[in-house]
């Protein structure tokens, strides 16, 4: 028989001023049966909101327990109609905060009998989203994110020289090896989510979940904008990727540096070059319109 799973704390509605003023204060728990194992900890209380727009108060109060650990990843928030009690506003004001907390990548929203919304545990989805949101919306140009990514790829590869294991980057060339072979048996993998591999087993090599998470973001960008013009494979990546391991293994960075930079800048340009094609195919053809036919004086 599977064990059951441990209760979820859930949150209840808000004290009245009265009952602030006394001084029993802990908040009431009710034990209920929750979609995944979450940490069990003391309820937290939300209060009524009054004043700005309603939805970005109840995002603070959410952001704010999350970042002193009143919510932790994976604790289910209070239904939609509990949490426009304990807020005092409308149930589409909840809805509205939820789906801006959603799209921020700071809560899950799972579907079934025990689903809801779920504090979510750390990612660089949020992130990604909102620079992928700049760039399809032409705030942020491509040679932004590809500068970015090599300021960033190349800290994380100095990083690795110097905390990198032999494991690690033992992964890293297992990754290189696989993309090698399937390069020759059909002309390269079309996956580019598989060809990202390479760059989050460097970010794990320097042991720091920011970077990771960063460089994640990025990396999900720019397989992004390549998926829009499905690239062909591209066999000189397997030869800059097995230098730059090389050079890391030396505990070279520069050289490990100046060889990524290099293969990063090739991409912004291919990039770059596709979006001006495409700009170019979509651009209205100008009408040819007959010049009028002059007489007289004004034709000489």
């Amino acid at each position: 028989m599977a064990a059951s799973k441990p209760p979820v704390t859930a949150l209840v509605k808000a004290p009245s001023k009265a009952a602030t003023k006394a001084s029993a204060k802990t908040p009431v728990k009710a034990p209920v049966q929750a979609a995944l194992e979450a940490p069990t900890t003391a309820a937290p209380v939300f209060e009524p909101v009054r004043t700005r727009r309603a939805f970005e108060a109840v995002c603070d109060q959410i952001r704010r327990q999350v970042a002193d650990g009143s919510l932790q990843p994976g604790h289910r928030l209070p239904g939609e109609r509990d949490l426009a009690e304990q807020f005092d506003i409308s149930r589409s004001g909840v809805r509205d905060a939820l789906r801006s907390l959603e799209l921020a990548g700071i809560v899950v929203a799972r579907t079934g009998v025990n689903g809801g919304f779920f504090i979510r545990s750390g990612g660089s989805d949020g992130i990604a989203q909102a620079v992928r949101d700049m760039v399809a919306l032409g705030q942020v140009p491509t040679a932004s994110v590809t500068e970015a990514r090599i300021e960033l790829t190349c800290v994380a590869i100095r990083l690795a020289c110097q905390r990198a294991t032999d494991a690690e980057l033992d992964a890293i060339e297992a990754d290189i090896d696989q993309h090698t072979a399937l390069f020759r048996q059909g002309g390269g993998s079309r996956d580019l989510r598989s060809v990202g591999d390479f760059y989050r087993l460097l970010a794990r090599a320097t042991h720091n979940e920011v970077i990771v998470m960063l460089v994640d973001a990025l990396s999900e960008i720019v397989r992004t904008l390549l998926a829009r013009i499905d690239p062909k494979p591209r066999e000189d990546i397997i030869a800059v990727r097995r230098q730059v391991l090389q050079h890391i293994r030396a505990r070279n960075a520069d050289r490990a540096c100046d060889a990524m930079a290099a293969h990063l800048r090739i991409i912004n340009d291919y990039l770059e070059a596709q979006r001006q094609e495409k700009a170019a195919l979509m651009a209205p053809v100008p009408s040819k319109r007959s010049k009028p036919r002059l007489t007289g004086p004004a034709a000489a």
